[in-house]
Order: C-alpha cells, then sequence, then structure tokens
C-alpha cells in the first residue's frame, strides 16, 4: 500500500471549482529596474612615445628608427566625448627654436596630419585608440641631452 499521490491539477480545478480561487483574481506584476549611467571619460596612455634623432640631426621624431609612436585609449559612458589635445611643446637642452608637431589617428575616425597646433577630436563613439605620433624639427640640429615633446589631452562630454 503506497502513499496516495497529489495532484496539483485536480486540486487547483477542485479549489477553483469550490469557489476559493477564480480566474478572475490572477494578477499582473510590472517589474521596472532601473538604472543610471552617468557621463564619464578616461583617458589612459597605453603606450609612452618614443623620439629618436635622425640621421641628420636636425629632427626627433616617433617615426624615426629607435622611435615610437604614443597610444591612449579613450572609454567613456554617457555622451560621445570631445578629446582636447594642446598644441605641442618640446623641453630639452637646445629646444628654443625648434617646430614642434604632433599628428594623430584612429580606427573611429581621428585624423589630423602633423600640425604645431593644438587638436580637437569630436568621438562618434564611446570608445576608441588614439595614435600620437610626434616631431620635432630645428634647422641648426639638437645638442645631445634629453628632450621631452609633450602635449596634454582632455576629455570633455
Amino acid at each position: 500500500m503506497g502513499c496516495p499521490r497529489f495532484n496539483a491539477s485536480k486540486w487547483a480545478t477542485g479549489l477553483l471549482a469550490a469557489g476559493g480561487l477564480t480566474s478572475s483574481m490572477a494578477q499582473a506584476q510590472t517589474i521596472t529596474m532601473t538604472g543610471t549611467v552617468a557621463n564619464l571619460c578616461v583617458l589612459t596612455l597605453t603606450t609612452p612615445g618614443v623620439i629618436a634623432v635622425d640621421p641628420t640631426g636636425m629632427e626627433l621624431s616617433t617615426t624615426q628608427t629607435g622611435g615610437v609612436a604614443a597610444s591612449m585609449t579613450v572609454v567613456a559612458t554617457g555622451t560621445n566625448p570631445t578629446i582636447t589635445f594642446t598644441a605641442p611643446g618640446l623641453t630639452g637642452p637646445s629646444a628654443s627654436g625648434a617646430t614642434a608637431e604632433m599628428a594623430f589617428t584612429s580606427p573611429a575616425g581621428a585624423s589630423n596630419p602633423y600640425s604645431s597646433s593644438g587638436y580637437v577630436y569630436a568621438m562618434s563613439q564611446l570608445l576608441d585608440t588614439i595614435t600620437i605620433n610626434g616631431r620635432a624639427t630645428k634647422a641648426t640640429g639638437f645638442q645631445s641631452g634629453v628632450y621631452n615633446l609633450t602635449s596634454t589631452a582632455t576629455c570633455a562630454q
């Protein structure tokens, strides 16, 4: 002799028939999930640039042998950011009188040839990696020493 089986279907039908529950008592429930997306922009210099001297001694550049382009990753949330680069500057033993320039490219659309002016890049998406090449030229050449070619990048949304 075994235990009688419980039949939920028969139980529910019996309850409905007995007036315990009616189909009109079934309720709908709306589930709402709320979140906030804030404007946020993070600039990360993933590869610092390296400038190397050309054989004539009159150019320092990321494209010379031993030079390396800089790489900066932009990650944003909210609205598409605008990245502003200041005009490049050169410091070093004989930097005075040199022309400093930078060029910008990226898969998402940054495209600015070498220029001694700043650059404003209005991004069309929230993620990009910008490649930055730099060079400095001086007709009388560069003395030996350490040189820094710099620009400051800021992000606005």
